[in-house]
Order: C-alpha cells, then sequence, then structure tokens
C-alpha cells in the first residue's frame, strides 16, 4: 500500500460522516478560493447559514436526489 494511502486514510462508516468530510473539503477549498469580495460583502454576519454549508447541502441533495427547499 501507498505511504499516502496509509497516512491519509479515513473511515467513512456512515452516510453523516461522508457529509462531514465533504464539508470540510469545502469549506478549506471556499476559504482558499473565494475572492475578498464575495468573503467580505454586506450582511455576511447575519447569515443564518454559511456559504460553505450551502454548498454542501447542495452536494447532498444531488446525491441523494432530494430537492432542498
Amino acid at each position: 500500500m501507498l505511504k499516502f494511502q496509509d497516512d491519509y486514510t479515513i473511515l467513512i462508516a456512515t452516510f453523516e460522516d461522508f457529509i462531514l468530510l465533504v464539508y470540510t473539503i469545502v469549506d478549506d477549498l471556499y476559504r482558499q478560493v473565494v475572492s475578498v469580495s464575495v468573503s467580505q460583502r454586506r450582511n455576511v454576519d447575519t447569515a443564518k447559514m454559511s456559504d460553505s454549508e450551502i454548498i454542501t447541502l447542495s452536494i447532498r441533495g444531488e446525491l441523494t436526489g432530494t430537492v432542498l427547499s
């Protein structure tokens, strides 16, 4: 087995664990890629959900075939 797999293999036991892992990856990537004009937009501090949470919920919806409202 490759050394990378030994060090970075994560056991995903449930769908909830998978979604948590997806959120972590999305949040890390989002912070690296998002522009300042988006991250510092008006009223961002009053939002009920973060952009990363919304993206993760959209991915979950695509995977499960459900529509989020």
